[in-house]
């Protein structure tokens, strides 16, 4: 059979399918760079506890803020707790109301087993009223005008703590000082158990009522209305008319299926938790929100106050953070604003069908490398029909299926066509480096192509298989080198290999490459942990050296490993040496799994890794030259 007959249709379909990812990624690019607008928001319990003790008005704490850099305020849904910290409300049994003439004079209109609030301000009167009937139910409230004293009584007795979760609303300060100063409020809505269509009406007919609202987050676990009344909640947000908050690193059940019926009208929010507030400097807490805004799409950051610092000086200290946070997001090119979602992304059902046909042809190049033609196009041709069965049956599913296969494909391609059993010069071995580089490449655009979409850029939907994309090639890539370079039979091949005696230094190898493949599987994510204080130092001064912080698997592992192999050529000695340089390759492919991530990022990450790592890998080649070299000498001597 001709090899160029069967070669040249493969890599036309795949050279069209890399033009369509193109194209597609050209339109994310676009995408992404249309939506930059970034908001800072602080907490408005926060300031106005800090505003309390300073002896300091909260409109002012506020509008410093504001020339800072803050463009609004989110607030969490008050607690009791919270009105009767302000002083805004005192707290009494029926009983105790029930004996006490100076406090009530409705004497038996006092129900014994409540609870009653009772406050001197009308619109708290109000707020509780209509909040814990909504919530509770049973609620009875009058008033005292002689006095000025309003009552609301709750069934639910202050001992069994129910009241403790119950949300009651929102500050009306805050509201209103965030209307007056131009900022933007994001209320915080907290869940309440039993909920009810008629009670969801009720909480969002007071959201409706809030000037500047820009997104609606929510406080726990679980949205208001999960599970069961979940088409009345997406009814009442879409009413609202804003987006919802995913918040970083918290998931909320509901809150997906929430956005996506939202139609994904959504936005990314990050926080540092108080209690890692206690313990973060502030250089690194800029470094998380900076990260968080330019690598991560999210579009809200949500600043708590540090409050760990004298009392004389903590307004100077975080006005003076929030500048430097204003600095450092401009130089990433990003602006401060009401945050916006992403719009809809157009996604062809056509160009999505030809794209998985190229990630099939890679995979049928791959097999010639070790299979006989007929049995490669045979498998490849099993492949189309496969695609074409899920792609109608359900097109999603489908196109992660192809998006992983493509992440195992290609890294897989551009080790096992490229490492020759000859040695090589350094510049050839640089050269087959970065062909493996572009072959790694065309399997990254292909998932681009394959998942685009506003769901993949702020994490509503991400790219499915991370571990087995990570693991998968690192077993197959010394397969197919052994199937594809050994001479003899590849069953005899094994069978030789499996009986052979096994040295402790391989064992010893063996056991650092697995540790290797555990810690790498362990890191990968934006929530790895095992990072040490020094990497993180590390990591730091690279990202401020290069703007885009490489991965150090590949600039100090993968890439120089691979380069030395090519180097030394293939040898079955040389397969653990192979396998840890084709992280290189893998994590580059890996790099562009992360859909949060701006693509222009996730290219300038992949190049600074190159570039770097061929320096490293000269410098690792040179060494080991030198050492070869000592070590003749010694023993000549």
């Amino acid at each position: 059979m001709d090899k160029k007959k069967i070669y040249l249709p493969l890599f036309f379909v795949l050279f069209i399918a890399l033009l369509f990812s193109a194209y597609t990624a050209a339109q994310r690019i676009n995408h992404e760079r249309s939506n930059r607008t970034v908001e800072i928001v602080v907490d408005y319990s926060q300031i106005w506890e800090l505003a309390r003790r300073n002896n300091i008005d909260i409109r002012e704490v506020l509008e410093k803020f504001k020339e800072s850099g803050v463009t609004g305020i989110l607030a969490k849904e008050q607690l009791i707790e919270d009105l009767e910290a302000q002083g805004l409300i005192y707290t009494k049994s029926g009983a105790e109301l029930f004996w006490d003439d100076n406090l009530s004079p409705f004497g038996e209109e006092i129900k014994k087993d409540y609870t009653y609030f009772i406050t001197f301000d009308p619109e708290i009167h109000k707020r509780l009223a209509v909040n814990l009937e909504a919530k509770v139910g049973g609620v009875e409230a009058f008033a005292d005008e002689n006095r000025g004293l309003y009552y609301v009584g709750s069934p639910l007795t202050a001992r069994t703590l129910n009241l403790e979760a119950i949300g009651v609303g929102f500050p009306e300060e805050g509201i209103k000082a965030a209307q007056e100063l131009g900022l933007s409020f994001i209320p915080q809505v907290r869940t309440w158990p039993e909920g009810k269509a008629s009670s969801l009406e009720v909480v969002f007919e007071q959201l409706e009522g809030i000037p500047n609202l820009s997104v609606l987050a929510f406080n726990d676990p679980d949205v208001p209305g999960y599970p069961h009344l979940m088409p009345e909640l997406k009814e009442r947000v879409e009413k609202l008319g804003v987006p919802v908050a995913l918040i970083e690193f918290f998931d909320q059940k509901g809150l997906k299926r929430l956005a996506m019926d939202l139609n994904k009208n959504a936005i990314k929010l990050h926080s540092i938790s108080s209690q890692e507030m206690g313990n973060i400097t502030p250089s690194r807490a800029l470094d998380r929100y900076v990260l968080a805004a330019s690598e991560r799409n999210v579009r809200v950051l949500l600043v708590r106050i540090f409050q760990n610092v004298s009392s004389a000086n903590w307004l100077d200290f975080n006005t003076a953070f929030i500048k430097e946070l204003r600095s450092q997001l401009e130089s990433k090119g990003l602006h401060l604003g009401f945050a916006k979602p992403y719009g809809s992304f157009p996604v062809s059902y056509p160009m999505l069908g030809v794209i998985g046909l190229g990630v099939i042809a890679g995979g049928v190049i791959l097999l010639f490398q070790v299979l006989d033609k007929k049995v490669s196009l045979f498998l490849g041709l099993c492949g189309v029909v496969l695609w074409g069965i899920l792609f109608f049956i359900d097109i999603n599913a489908a196109r992660k299926l192809m998006a992983l296969a493509s992440a195992v494909i290609f890294p897989t391609l551009a080790v096992v066509s490229t490492l020759e059993p000859e040695s090589k010069g350094l510049g050839t071995s640089i050269l087959k480096l970065l062909k493996a580089v572009l072959i790694s490449l065309m399997g990254a655009l292909l998932i681009v192509g394959l998942l685009p979409g506003a769901g993949f850029m702020i994490g509503l939907e991400q790219f499915s298989g991370v571990k087995i994309s990570l693991l998968v090639p690192l077993i197959l890539i010394p397969l197919f080198l052994i199937l594809k370079r050994e001479e003899d039979n590849p069953i005899k091949t094994f069978g030789r290999i499996l009986n052979d005696f096994v040295q402790y230094k391989w064992l010893f190898i063996l056991g650092i490459l697995a540790l290797a493949g555990a810690v790498m599987l362990l890191r990968s994510g934006n929530e790895a942990g095992m990072v040490s204080e020094l990497e993180i130092r590390f990591r730091e001064m690279l990202r401020e050296l290069l703007f885009v912080r490489p991965r150090t698997k590949e600039f100090l592992l993968g890439h120089p490993l691979m380069l030395l192999a090519y180097y030394l050529g293939y040898k079955r000695k040389y397969i653990p040496l192979v396998v840890l340089g084709s992280v290189g390759q893998v994590s580059l492919v890996n790099t562009f799994e992360h859909l949060h991530t701006p693509l222009i990022f996730s290219l300038i990450r992949t190049f600074n890794g190159v570039w770097i790592g061929i320096i490293v890998g000269a410098v690792v080649i040179l060494g080991y030259e030198f050492l070869k070299k000592w070590g003749k000498r010694v023993l000549d001597a």
